[in-house]
């Protein structure tokens, strides 16, 4: 089976912009890559992590693309342009930087979520503000049944 990126935590981002991972999510990574490394990007008001085995795929599917659209253009520019390879130090922390902080409105209080394949780091605040809505027809369309 896959290794997957499982459970939250909640951490707090220091004044140098180091985030400490949790041992779980570090124990994915080291099965990836020998360093634990692994590459953060920003999106819609949020980070996230893919192992790097992931983002060479993902890249290699971009450069696919022929003449984007402006919208697509955008897109790229952020995903691509803000993504940054980061590898935990002896502490398992990684320093995030300046740009995908603002990205995602990262001050102190955050909220790591295991999305499986990836991981996502929200704004604690902003994390515990979204409200979900009926989401059990676009379950049902993807053909998948979760008992609630």
């Amino acid at each position: 089976m896959e290794n997957l990126f499982t459970k939250s935590f909640c951490r707090s981002v220091d004044a140098k912009g180091r985030l400490l991972l949790p041992p779980e999510y570090r124990e994915v990574l080291a099965r990836d890559s020998a360093a634990g490394s692994f590459v953060l990007t920003g999106r819609d008001g949020y980070l996230v992590g893919y192992r790097i085995g992931q983002w060479r795929e993902i890249e290699a599917a971009l450069l696919k693309i022929v003449n984007p659209s402006p919208n697509l253009n955008i897109f790229l520019a952020k995903f691509l342009g803000r993504a940054e390879e980061l590898a935990p130090d002896a502490q398992g922390r990684v320093r995030i930087s300046q740009p995908l902080l603002r990205e995602a409105g990262l001050t102190r209080d955050v909220q790591l979520v295991g999305m499986l394949r990836t991981f996502q780091i929200w704004d604690q605040a902003r994390f515990d503000a979204m409200q979900a809505g009926d989401i059990s027809a676009e379950l049902a369309a993807q053909g998948i049944s979760v008992p609630f």
